[in-house]
């Protein structure tokens, strides 16, 4: 039966009481390398449609499903050659879609990505370019859409060089009439559920400026705020709805949290909601009425806290039916009838379900990973231990299914960023190691964001350092529960998790038996002069600004891969994307260069056709095996 009442739904998502874990046959690479089927999909607004980006054999196009039926053939609609940057809907009728293509300036040889914003008519698949006018780096920024679907506000700048104006685009001609002039230093632009522009905001350091008008017609009046000259609290985001408006700061708490936002004074006002230990995330509020309804955080796992009563009442009967995953509601229909409801857990890629609920029915309507079956995949569960200076750490587990948790070889997975975390949602890297046989550790060293402006400033100046020693200490914990054999540890990355590999082995040689990195950093100097944002948590700061925490080149370089390449004794897989535009293939290809001619045991290889990152599943699936066979045979699980 494909509609399923909430309590049903429930027995069948629980399982078995008593049901014993078994090891599973080992699961072919190419399913743990699978992209998802369907990406980021959109509930029009009478909840009818679901728009969604479909990948196959490298293409992207646009599918649309009708939702109560999901099972039947997909509208298609091609794309071309653009990077998909953005897509609403218009109307239940019509997508907007902002396409990103990559454009060469010859006369002072530099690339600048350019942004074209185009209306798809769903029945036939037509398309419009819509404001042919702008031809910047910033252009399509929907930020409304009139119900009708036949206009829309969009910040867009004429060329790269001038500050984005708001103009109203006719979605059916394409014209696109200026309402709202550019502003000096305003990037961010705001609309009410009306469509009237309502805000703008410029930021200066520890200042920022809010042009603000109260009603359509009237003048935009500048609100100037500030936090104190040593204050190093951030704003993340204002939000303007009707009459009422809100600022997501950590300037009071040293947490990310929602407060009142006068628009008079420009002071901060009440908290609408803070939570005692983590950031909040995000907001959602209502599109038709303008109000708050919940905000968005996430500790060991995904939370929403709804501000309505009636939606609290909601996500609790969506955690009953579906017990085992985080469940998130990301899209309503306009009357709030219809829901869009994500599910996911560490060992679940996820699914989507539509929730009517005027019946109280709910039914799946997307399987964007259908050759996964979680029921094969092992627990990941939060853990938590102590690093040697005292400070409390943060972490995911992961142990294979099927063996006794005593003596297991370790993986140690650091994450990317390094000002990032990880997130209880499912890794294919993860699960992959765990089908093989490995324990898989997640640390949330120092740096790593969401718990806190405090949490992350104990990163800076740390590479190398005491966010090294949070990973040698999670090893050292886990030793000590029997769970793990500290004789047989290995380190693998990807970014800042592959410099954090290779420094491993170049720093503790006598506690990792291997490490492996992809796209890893290994020389910290010449990053630096590449982007010096690598070395700073952008939402903890205003913006452009960056900060290193006052360390030089040396300093850098003693703590650099490279650096130390003739320490390197453990075997080393290196890998990497040439497409790479965050950590230039180059920081590999030196260092692995460097590690050849002393005679080292390294083995690389270059993704030709990936960035930082696989967008191809056939690249995925490649770095996987090699992965597995390399520690089938330096620690054999």
């Amino acid at each position: 039966m494909r509609f399923v009442l909430l309590t049903g739904l429930m027995a069948i998502a629980a399982g078995p009481a008593n049901a014993v874990e078994t090891r599973p046959a080992l699961i072919p690479v190419a399913d743990f390398a699978a992209l998802p089927v369907l990406t980021k999909p959109l509930l029009s607004p009478n909840g009818r449609r679901i728009a969604a980006r479909k990948t196959a054999s490298g293409i992207t196009t646009l599918a649309v499903l009708d939702a109560d039926h999901p099972e039947a053939p997909a509208r298609v609609i091609g794309l071309g050659d653009g990077q998909v940057y953005g897509l609403t809907w218009a109307g239940n009728d019509r997508l907007l879609l902002t396409v990103l293509t990559i454009r060469h300036i010859y006369h002072v040889d530099v690339d600048l990505p350019y942004l074209r914003l185009i209306a798809i008519d769903i029945a036939s698949g037509a398309s419009r370019l819509l404001d042919d006018k702008s031809h910047g780096a910033y252009a399509g920024d929907v930020i409304y859409t009139d119900p009708s679907g036949t206009w829309a506000l969009v910040a867009s700048q004429s060329d790269s060089w001038v500050y984005p104006s708001v103009k109203r685009v006719d979605l059916l001609t394409g014209e696109a009439t200026v309402v709202e002039k550019a502003r000096n230093g305003v990037w961010d632009w705001y609309a009410d559920e009306n469509g009237v522009v309502r805000a703008g905001v410029s930021y200066d350091n520890n200042k920022w400026t809010v042009w603000y008008r109260d009603r359509a017609g009237d003048d935009l009046r500048k609100v100037h705020g500030k936090f104190d000259k040593d204050d190093d609290g951030a704003i993340d985001k204002f939000i303007f709805r009707g009459a009422q408006s809100w600022i997501l700061t950590n300037q009071k708490t040293g947490r990310f949290a929602l407060y009142k936002y006068d628009t008079t004074t420009g002071a901060i006002g009440q908290p609408i909601f803070e939570h005692p230990d983590v950031d909040v995330d995000d907001v959602l509020y209502n599109e038709a009425s303008g109000e708050i309804g919940a905000v968005r955080y996430q500790d060991d796992r995904h939370h929403v806290h709804w501000l309505d009563r009636n939606f609290e009442v909601l996500q609790a009967k969506l955690d009953r039916a579906l017990p085992a995953g985080d469940n998130v509601a990301i899209a309503w229909s306009r009357d709030k009838n219809r829901v869009l409801v994500w599910s996911e857990s560490g060992s679940d890629p996820g699914r989507y379900f539509l929730l009517d609920r005027t019946t109280s029915k709910m039914h799946a309507v997307v399987d964007p990973n259908p050759r996964i079956d979680p029921a094969l995949m092992s627990t990941v569960r939060p853990v938590r231990y102590t690093a040697r200076d005292g400070l409390q750490l943060r972490g995911y587990l992961t142990l294979p299914r099927g063996r006794e948790a005593k003596s297991l070889p370790l993986i140690v997975m650091p994450h990317g960023g390094p000002f990032s975390r990880d997130d209880w949602e499912y890794d294919p890297e993860v699960q992959f190691l765990a089908n093989r046989g490995y324990a898989v550790l997640q640390p949330e060293f120092r740096g790593s964001t969401g718990f806190g402006k405090s949490f992350v400033e104990k990163g800076y100046g740390q590479w190398g350092r005491k966010m090294q020693d949070d990973l040698d200490d999670g090893v050292d914990w886990l030793a000590g529960t029997g769970q793990i054999d500290p004789k047989r540890v290995c380190i693998v990355g990807a970014s800042y998790g592959g410099y954090a590999a290779l420094w491993g082995a170049a720093r503790n040689p006598d506690r990792y038996r291997c490490a492996a990195s992809l796209a890893g950093v290994t020389d910290l100097p010449s990053m630096l002069r590449y982007d010096r944002k690598l070395f700073s948590a952008p939402r903890y700061y205003k913006e452009w600004r960056t900060r290193v925490a006052g360390e030089s080149e040396a300093d850098l370089r003693s703590v650099s891969p490279i650096a130390f390449v003739g320490k390197i004794k453990v075997p080393l897989l290196v890998g990497h994307g040439e497409k790479d535009e965050t950590v230039p293939p180059s920081q590999s290809h030196q260092f692995v260069d460097a590690m050849s001619r002393s005679g080292a045991n390294v083995t690389s290889v270059y993704y030709k056709n990936s960035g930082h990152g696989f967008d191809s599943a056939t690249d995925l699936e490649d770095w996987l095996t090699r992965l597995g066979a390399f520690l089938a045979r330096y620690n054999p699980a």
